[in-house]
C-alpha cells in the first residue's frame, strides 16, 4: 500500500514542558548522512534509553520494487541485529511510496519523539533543493527533526563539551514558539543562544532601531528567566544564512535549532528558504520544529 500523502491540515505540534526521547525514527538509506544519523541515534538511545525505529522507504516499481524490497529487508535486518547486540530496543519498518509522505505517516502513527534523517542527495534533482525526503516533511511533522546535510562533520556524542545550542529567531518573538527550544535545552542540559539577524540583503527590510531590539530582548529574557535554562542572545547584521552558519561555528554549537513555520515554502520564521540553505551548508546537524 502506498503511503498516505501529507495532508493540507497537519496535526498540531506536540510540545511538552518536559521533552523526552522515548522513540526515535532513523530514515535509513545508503548515504553517508544516513549513517551519521544512525550513529547519533545510537548515542541518544543509549543516553535516554530510547527505542529506535529504522525506516527504509522504497518507491513503487513492480519488479524493481520487489527486488529492492528483498535486499532492503536483509539490510534492515543487519542493522537491527547490530542494535539488538548493542542492547538497544529496535524495530525495522519498510514502506513504499513518496519518502516524505511515508516518514510523516510513520512519525504520526508511532507517536515519535524525534526523526533523524539525511537531506540533499547528490543526484541532479537534489543538488539545489532540500530533496524529496525533507522538503514538505519538516514543515508538517508534529515532532522535532534532526537533519544531516552533506557538510555535517560533527557528532552529538560531544554535546556536553560543546557551546550553546544556537536558535535563530525573529523579533518580536512569541514565547510559545520558544517553549520547544527550552524543553530541548533542558533535555540535553545545554545552554541556549538566541540569535536575531538583521537582514541587510532584503529589499524592503530596514534595520530595526537598536533601542527597540534591546527592549524586545530584555522583555523576552525577563519572561523566560524562570524556565531554568541558561540563556544568551545576540543581534547581528548580514545575510541570514551566512550569519547563522558563522555564529554556530564561533559558539561551537552542537546543533542549530530552527523553528519552521507551516506554510507554502520551507522557511526559518519569516525568511523564505533560510532553513533549507542552512541545512545545505551547516557543519553541524540542524534540528527543526514546527511553529503554527
Amino acid at each position: 500500500m502506498a503511503a498516505r500523502p501529507i495532508p493540507a491540515k497537519v496535526p498540531a505540534m506536540r510540545v511538552a514542558v518536559e521533552y523526552a526521547l522515548r522513540k526515535l525514527v532513523v530514515a535509513h538509506d545508503a548515504s553517508a548522512a544516513s549513517a551519521r544519523a544512525l550513529n547519533d541515534a545510537i548515542f541518544l538511545a543509549k543516553k535516554f534509553k530510547s527505542e529506535i525505529l529504522v525506516a527504509h522507504i522504497e518507491s513503487m516499481g513492480d519488479e524493481v520494487f520487489r527486488e529492492e524490497s528483498a535486499d532492503d529487508h536483509i539490510d534492515l535486518g543487519t542493522v537491527g541485529s547490530l542494535l539488538t547486540a548493542d542492547g538497544i530496543k529496535n524495530r525495522e519498518i519498510l514502506r513504499a511510496g513518496v519518502v516524505g509522505d511515508a516518514l510523516f505517516n510513520i512519525c504520526c502513527d508511532e507517536h515519535v519523539d524525534l526523526l533523524l534523517l539525511g537531506a540533499y542527495g547528490y543526484g541532479p534533482q537534489d543538488r539545489s533543493t532540500l530533496g524529496s525526503t525533507a522538503e514538505n516533511l519538516l514543515r508538517a511533522i508534529p515532532c522535532p527533526a534532526l537533519t544531516y546535510g552533506p557538510s555535517v562533520t560533527s557528532s552529538l556524542s560531544s554535546i556536553g563539551d560543546n557551546g550553546p545550542i544556537l536558535v535563530p529567531i525573529s523579533l518580536p518573538s512569541n514565547d510559545a514558539e520558544l517553549q520547544q527550544a527550552i524543553a530541548i535545552a533542558k533535555l540535553f542540559g545545554a545552554k541556549l543562544e538566541l540569535l536575531h539577524v538583521e537582514d541587510l540583503g532584503g529589499i524592503s527590510d530596514l534595520p530595526r532601531d537598536v533601542r527597540d531590539t534591546e527592549q524586545d530582548w530584555g522583555e523576552l529574557t525577563s519572561r523566560l528567566r524562570g524556565e531554568g535554562v541558561s540563556l544568551g542572545w545576540s543581534v547581528l547584521r548580514g545575510r541570514p544564512v551566512e550569519v547563522i552558519l558563522g555564529r554556530s561555528l564561533e559558539l561551537d554549537s552542537p546543533f542549530i535549532l530552527m523553528p519552521l513555520r507551516w506554510g507554502e515554502r520551507l522557511s526559518s520564521m519569516t525568511s523564505d528558504n533560510v532553513g533549507a540553505h542552512v541545512i545545505r551548508s551547516s557543519k553541524v546537524p540542524v534540528m527543526t520544529y514546527r511553529v503554527e
